[in-house]
Parts: structure tokens; C-alpha cells; sequence
């Protein structure tokens, strides 16, 4: 078994003497079946401002913005779960179930940043480190379990690193493919750890409601039901042709999932491939006309997408315009450019043309939209610019973003904005 030398600083001494000392083993000793790993952080954001603020500790903590806002809840701490309060609830509905419940916005630019630490410490462990959102993620341990003598006490020091360095705690499922790894970390929520073999999943994983199965909610239950198929096993069990007629080429894919068969590799970081789009959204506090309150939020949202895009250095060239009325009517109108592009002078310029393209004079905007697609790796050279933009560019736009971001990433999002200082945005 060799041993990659770039893979030396992930791994910690210990793990790196057992690799060698396992190196010479016959290669059929060796030989094992795939395991995932998923981890799951507890509660992650209502964790971490507990964390932080030690007042809140053991209070019913939700984080998603004032009480009298139209938002929702983004976490919310295992205390204020007791009374019945969801991720995704509706504010003021968690508000009436927890009339005790701390409300508290979100701090983004807190969470990425101990997101990143948790990865850290998880590629510490294994290279194969498959990140699915800022609180949990997959790892392929097939066959880490030999370094540390067997699964459990793998997932235990996992959990232990994470527990030291950051005082959070994480709920670990180990099973032989990604979606039973996710249903397994569920199962003994918080700071839990559920291990699913091979010859097990019958025992363990069929007689969970289907429900349970990552990517079925509440509309496919109801028509699985419909069908008699309550059960993961019953999925697991029904005919794949039957359900293709029902879902299309989704249902060969589930009865393969509840089976444990549907095997879907962990991709590093380097293997994920590029988003679809980059973008960001914004529901006003009252619904509004007013044309200067909307070109404001439309160009903050612009700067957050072109940071996000520079972030990733990536690129795009189709523009996106989402807007929807109070009545909920929503439109999004799109263009693209002849190049692709991450610079928000540019980009507003499209945007304020769709906008216009798109509204209807008086009426009032619950929330707006911008967005950006046909996404590639950042290019340097420069090529004409769209009309529509030429008047607007900046000569100093390549120093000038890089420093801007830099100031961001130093002092903090809000640290610096750029002015509504663009023409008149009701001028067509």
C-alpha cells in the first residue's frame, strides 16, 4: 500500500506510522468493502452563539432574524426543539410555539469560518472529504478503520477533535453507501453515532418509515403511500418499472437507494464539479415601489454575487432578474453575454435592464433576485465589453474588486459597500 507524500500533513503521526506499518500487508488483506462516513453538526448555528454567549446556554435559542420579520428559522437549539420548533418554520409560528425562545440573526461570515475549521479537522482523518453544506459532510473511510481498530472508536476521535478544538458537538453515521450514511447520523441525534454493515441494512434500515430516506419528502411519501410503500423496505422491495412510470428515471434510483445499492462516489473538493449558478435573494420588510429602495438591495445583492463568484474564481455569462409581487406572482427574466464575467458593474447593468424588462409600474416587490449561470474557471483575458456596460466600466476594475475582498476578508462583510452612485436606476 503506498502512501501519497501530499497526503502526510492531512493526516495526524499517528495515523501515518500505522499506514507504514501496514504498507507490506498482502494486498487481499487489505481488500475491503466501501464506507462512508457522514457527519452532522449539532444544531450548528444555535451551537455556536450558545457556544460563544454562555447565557444562552440550555435556553431555547432560535437564529433566523427578528421575531416580527417574515423570516424563518435557519437552526434552532435542541431546547427550543422540545416545543415543536423546525428549521424552515415561519418566525412568528416558532414565536407562538416558544413564546420563552431567544430569537438572534444569523451571523454567516461567523459560521463559514467554523465550517472551515470542522472540514479541517475532517481531513485530517481522510482526503476524501466530501462537504454537502456549511454543517455537514461525507468522507469515504473505507478501510480507515484498521488505523484506529475499528469503526467506532474512528467516529469517536472524530467527534473528540471536534469537541476539543471547537466545544461543538457532531452526530456521525458510518454505513456502505451516502445515503444510508446521512439516515444513520440521523438516528441518534444530537451528538449521536449509528454504525449500518452491509448484512445489516435489513434489520436496521427497512423497517424505518420511507420518510427517512434522504431526498423524499413530504409530496413523494404521500404518493409512495398512495402506493402502499411505507417502509424503506418496501421501496427497497418494489418494482423498479412500476416506479419509473410513476417518477420517471427517479424511481429506479430510489428503489436502489432504500436497497443500499445506489452507490454515489465522495468527491473531494477538487473532484465537486463547478455550481450551476451563483446567487442571492432578498425579501423586503414591507412590500415596496419604491424604485430607489429596490436599485439599493438590487446592488448589494449584485456585490455579494460578485464577491461569491471572485471567491470561487469562477465566472458567468448569463444573468438572472427574479422579482415577486406581493401577490406572489414571480417572474425572472435572463440574458447573457457574449463573455463571461464577474464584475458587478457589469452585472448590474444586465440586471437593472431585466428589472425594467420585467416590473410593472407601481406595483409593489415582496422579494428580488440576482443570479448568475453558465459558470467557468475564472479567465484573465479580457475581451470586448457589452454595450450595455461600456459606459460603466471601471479601468481599475482588476485591482480594485481584488481589494475590495481583501478589505472584506480582514474587516468583515459590512466593512465596506459600494455607493448608489450609478445613474438615476428609473431612467431607461
Amino acid at each position: 500500500m503506498g502512501i501519497d507524500p501530499g497526503f502526510h500533513g492531512r493526516l495526524t503521526a499517528a495515523a501515518i506510522e500505522r499506514i507504514a506499518q501496514m504498507k507490506d500487508q498482502e494486498p487481499t488483506r487489505l481488500a475491503c468493502s466501501k464506507r462512508v462516513l457522514h457527519l452532522d453538526m449539532d444544531a450548528f448555528f444555535a451551537a455556536i452563539e450558545q457556544r460563544d454567549y454562555p447565557l444562552l446556554r440550555n435556553k431555547p435559542v432560535i437564529v433566523g432574524g427578528p421575531v416580527g420579520s417574515r423570516g424563518v428559522v435557519s437552526t434552532c437549539s435542541y431546547e427550543a426543539r422540545r416545543y415543536g420548533v423546525k428549521s424552515a418554520m415561519p418566525l412568528h409560528m416558532a414565536q407562538k410555539l416558544c413564546s420563552t425562545a431567544i430569537f438572534i440573526p444569523p451571523n454567516g461570515r461567523k459560521y463559514v469560518h467554523v465550517s472551515r475549521q470542522v472540514m479541517s479537522i475532517l481531513q485530517q482523518f481522510s482526503p476524501k472529504v466530501e462537504p454537502v453544506s456549511v454543517d455537514e459532510a461525507f468522507m469515504d473511510v473505507t478501510g480507515l478503520a484498521r488505523l484506529y481498530g475499528n469503526e467506532i472508536e474512528l467516529a469517536r476521535k472524530i467527534k473528540a477533535a471536534i469537541r476539543q478544538q471547537l466545544q461543538l458537538t457532531a452526530s456521525i453515521g458510518i454505513a456502505p453507501t451516502k445515503i444510508l450514511a446521512k439516515l444513520a447520523s440521523g438516528l441518534q441525534k444530537p451528538d449521536g453515532l449509528a454504525i449500518i454493515k452491509q448484512d445489516e441494512i435489513e434489520k436496521k434500515v427497512f423497517i424505518l418509515p420511507v420518510e427517512n430516506l434522504w431526498g423524499i419528502g413530504k409530496a413523494t411519501t404521500k404518493t409512495l403511500a398512495q402506493m402502499g410503500i411505507i417502509t424503506i423496505g418496501d421501496l427497497a422491495k418494489y418494482s423498479e418499472i412500476k416506479l419509473k412510470k410513476v417518477f420517471g428515471k427517479n424511481g429506479p434510483l430510489m428503489v436502489q437507494a432504500a436497497a443500499g445499492k445506489l452507490d454515489l462516489p465522495v468527491l473531494s473538493l477538487t473532484e465537486i464539479p463547478l455550481e450551476k449558478s451563483v446567487g442571492h435573494e432578498h425579501t423586503f420588510w414591507n412590500d415596496t415601489a419604491d424604485l430607489e429602495e429596490i436599485r439599493a438591495q438590487m446592488l448589494l445583492l449584485v456585490q455579494r454575487v460578485g464577491r461569491r463568484l471572485r471567491r470561487k474564481k469562477l465566472q458567468g455569462r448569463t444573468i438572472t432578474c427574479k422579482l415577486r409581487y406581493d401577490n406572489f406572482q414571480t417572474l425572472t427574466h435572463r440574458t447573457s453575454f457574449n463573455r463571461h464575467t464577474n464584475n458587478e458593474a457589469e452585472i448590474f447593468a444586465v440586471a437593472k435592464e431585466l428589472f425594467h424588462q420585467a416590473y410593472e409600474d407601481g406595483r409593489k416587490i415582496r422579494l428580488i433576485g440576482i443570479s448568475v449561470s453558465n459558470l467557468v474557471p475564472e479567465q484573465n483575458d479580457v475581451i470586448g465589453l457589452p454595450f450595455i456596460a461600456e459606459q460603466m466600466r471601471i479601468k481599475s476594475d482588476e485591482q480594485l474588486y481584488p481589494a475590495i475582498d481583501k478589505i472584506k476578508d480582514t474587516y468583515g462583510e459590512h466593512a465596506i459597500w459600494r455607493a448608489c452612485n450609478f445613474e438615476k436606476f428609473d431612467e431607461e
